[in-house]
């Protein structure tokens, strides 16, 4: 998905989408993760975070650390399902 940080999230419908699905523990959509991060119940609330990646120095890498990031700042604010 970093790809998706490229443009404003506005301009990205699918992100949204993504996210509200994620929000339902749509198994479809988990399926898309390497793990699911919600096996149990969905989360109450998401938000997606953009870090700026840098490869890690060679003393961080042969501690296995591959890659140093850097916080920039929100990317999509936090968000929940309106459920009534």
């Amino acid at each position: 998905m970093w790809f998706a940080a490229l443009d404003d999230p506005q301009r990205v419908p699918w992100f949204s989408s993504f996210l509200a699905r994620l929000l339902e523990n749509e198994p479809s959509v988990t399926a898309l993760l390497e793990t699911n991060p919600f096996p149990d119940k969905p989360p109450t609330y998401v938000r997606a975070q953009f870090y700026d990646y840098a490869y890690a120095g060679a003393e961080e890498h042969a501690a296995g650390q591959w890659w140093d990031r850097r916080l920039l700042g929100l990317y999509f604010p936090a968000a929940h399902l309106n459920r009534q």
